[in-house]
């Protein structure tokens, strides 16, 4: 008794069917990762107990690692839900999905600033405000540390204001560029300081020298920020204070 055969249209279905049995065990096996906006704003609901999130800002970037065969995806997301404004990114190489390298959710109440590519969007309810103008104050801060990083003394430099426009992307939120797109030049030794923008201020003005090291660090601090809202008659109709991270901004 000959065995059953399995003519050519058969053959193709089961081949689809094993494919498709492969791709969901993969998928399982990495952890079933959001390929979508939507996939990952639900897992961030998910992760951090929150619910009916709508995107306000959606960014993606790819990165060429020298080291790496495939690119890497990232999609930064500056979300809200109802007076609560989040920020967040997912980094995709290949298959695997997971929340960027340094990835600490933002969030905010009534309103958010946070700094992504170059520029400093600003989120919040502001219906009557035509303009905005934000206003970021950094200050050089050295500090020498012993070989234990002790800290032994701290030299402060100059301070300058950086004053910057902003752009309305939408009904709740506004763009303040303070640097062009992939314009950090990490050598800055000809540059006058002068002449530096944000990112390099905020990179170049906290570092952190220790004794034998023959090196520098950057160390961490919070710069003051303003932003006064006028409205279509350029009347002030709000000034809000408050700090942003220089890590975020030359990262």
């Amino acid at each position: 008794m000959r065995g059953f055969r399995l003519n050519r249209k058969q053959k193709i279905l089961r081949n689809l069917l094993v494919c498709l049995l492969l791709a969901a065990a993969t998928y399982a096996a990495l952890g079933f990762p959001p390929y979508t906006v939507r996939g990952m704003l639900e897992r961030t609901e998910r992760r951090y107990l929150l619910s009916d999130l709508e995107p306000l800002l959606v960014k993606r970037e790819r990165i060429d690692y020298s080291n790496k065969l495939l690119d890497t995806h990232e999609t930064y997301l500056l979300v809200k839900t109802e007076n609560t404004y989040i920020f967040t990114k997912y980094t995709r190489h290949f298959l695997a999905v997971k929340p960027g390298y340094g990835d600490k959710l933002k969030m905010g109440r009534d309103f958010l600033c946070a700094a992504q590519g170059g520029c400093l969007y600003l989120a919040g309810k502001f219906p009557d405000a035509a303009s905005a103008i934000m206003q970021v104050t950094a200050e050089k801060t050295e500090r020498y540390c012993d070989k234990d990083r002790n800290l032994i003394r701290t030299e402060q430099g100059p301070a300058r204001t950086f004053t910057y426009q902003g752009e309305r992307l939408g009904e709740e939120l506004f763009e303040f560029r303070y640097m062009e797109e992939d314009g950090f030049p990490w050598a800055l030794s000809d540059l006058p300081e002068s002449e530096y923008h944000l990112g390099q201020a905020a990179y170049e003005w906290y570092s952190t020298y220790v004794e034998g090291s023959g090196g520098t660090g950057v160390h961490h601090a919070d710069l003051p920020v303003t932003v006064t809202l006028y409205d279509g008659k350029g009347e002030v109709l709000d000034t809000l204070d408050f700090t942003i991270s220089n890590y975020e901004l030359f990262l």
